[in-house]
């Protein structure tokens, strides 16, 4: 099996999984078992998608661990692609300094001057306002 293949089969395991854990916890049947294809993948986002507002407030499930693990893979799969962010950017901290570093083990900028974590998403976001 191709590494692709490999982390694309790892992927659908974790997202079924999850999925699992979510309808456990909502009360919820078990999904149908079995195969791990496109079937199987686009009825779990499908699910997770229709069902995410209960998923996300059900305590047990928690926001933190579905948060935790997106990140986690989107920085996975950033590595994969070779698209991580800059070591460095202009943006400013929320406590003023810039000295915001790429930490690729976190997945996250730290600010050098108060351990801030900033997602990727959050730094874009800095950058374009205070060009703005």
């Amino acid at each position: 099996m191709s590494p692709d293949a490999e982390l694309l089969d790892e992927l659908v395991g974790e997202l079924l999984w999850f999925e699992d854990q979510a309808r456990a916890v909502l009360g919820f049947p078990p999904r149908p078992s079995g195969a791990r294809g496109a079937v199987a993948r686009s009825r779990a986002v499908a699910w997770l998608v229709d069902h995410l507002e209960s998923v996300l407030a059900a305590a047990a499930a928690g926001p933190a661990e579905l948060v935790k693990g997106a990140l986690g893979w989107e920085s996975r799969l950033r590595r994969t692609v070779e698209d991580e962010p800059p070591s460095w950017t202009p943006a400013r901290c929320s406590c003023g300094d810039r000295n915001l570093r790429w930490d690729a083990r976190v997945g996250y900028f730290v600010c050098g001057a108060c351990g801030n974590h900033v997602s990727a998403v959050e730094e874009r976001g800095l950058v374009v306002d205070e060009a703005g």
